[in-house]
């Protein structure tokens, strides 16, 4: 089984920051953790990371095309699934359209699986904007009921080659940022985005006060794997409503729009 891991960022190829390297490292060190045997995980970044791309809507649709272009390669490579890691979900319906494999993502991963763990959930993000896309996100995926109120850490890309230096600090402001989120109800707590889930998982914090720090990107992986037996059952995604699968020659026209 090859899965395509789908980065909304530049990764190691990213100029503009020292972190792109040191973020794709510590995912290379998780998914040797994390895949079953048999399972092969390549991660893929995009061409260069647009300014504003965990704030603001118009560098959401750059992030989005980028995606598109790098994800379609996916099929022809002989891969098995795509997971996005983005954690805004970018592309949830257009890259459904282009990609006749079956696709997951983050954030819907994540939330699904709290669901299964614990009564309630609940994030703390890095910025403000992501919070409130977090919102957004459980109303989608129907989920908003059991989503507590979350907390932000204001933290901008400069912090997270800092995280690493100096990590502690940022330790207990993730502490500290997710006790309100906790004594609001959160039974299980979610990380956004992946940069920050990867700096935890990196210095093994897995819990605040004894309420759990679900791991997002080994509960893409999970269900990708799980996606990938279910298709092979011939259990599919459905292809009607927003899923909806335009003809084979839209989707050569679609797919030309992004190259």
């Amino acid at each position: 089984m090859k899965i395509w891991l789908q980065s909304g960022s530049a990764l190691a190829g990213d100029a503009a920051t020292p972190y792109g390297r040191m973020y794709e490292e510590a995912l290379e060190r998780h998914f040797a953790k994390v895949a079953r045997p048999g399972t092969e995980l390549a991660s893929f970044g995009i061409d260069g990371t647009p300014f504003g791309k965990d704030r603001y809507h118009t560098a959401f649709q750059k992030v989005v095309s980028l995606m598109i272009k790098s994800a379609v390669r996916a099929e022809e490579q002989g891969f098995d699934a795509v997971a996005v890691l983005n954690t805004f979900d970018h592309g949830y319906y257009e890259l459904r359209e282009v990609i006749d494999l079956p696709v997951v993502f983050i954030s819907e991963s994540s939330m699904l699986l709290a669901c299964q763990l614990a009564p309630s959930f609940g994030f703390v993000t890095h910025n403000r904007a992501l919070l409130e896309h977090m919102a957004l996100l459980a109303k989608r995926y129907g989920l908003a009921r059991r989503m507590i109120r979350g907390h932000s850490l204001d933290l901008t890309y400069d912090d997270f080659p800092r995280m690493y230096d100096d990590p502690e600090p940022y330790l207990e402001a993730f502490r500290a940022a997710a006790r309100p989120v906790i004594e609001r109800g959160a039974t299980m707590l979610l990380v956004a985005g992946n940069p920050v889930n990867m700096f935890l998982l990196e210095h093994d914090l897995r819990e605040v006060d004894g309420v759990p720090v679900l791991d997002g990107c080994a509960a893409v992986v999970k269900t990708a794997e799980m996606m990938v037996d279910l298709d092979r059952l011939g259990i599919e995604r459905s292809t009607q409503g927003l899923f909806a699968a335009p003809p084979p020659d839209d989707v050569a026209r679609l797919r030309k729009i992004h190259e």
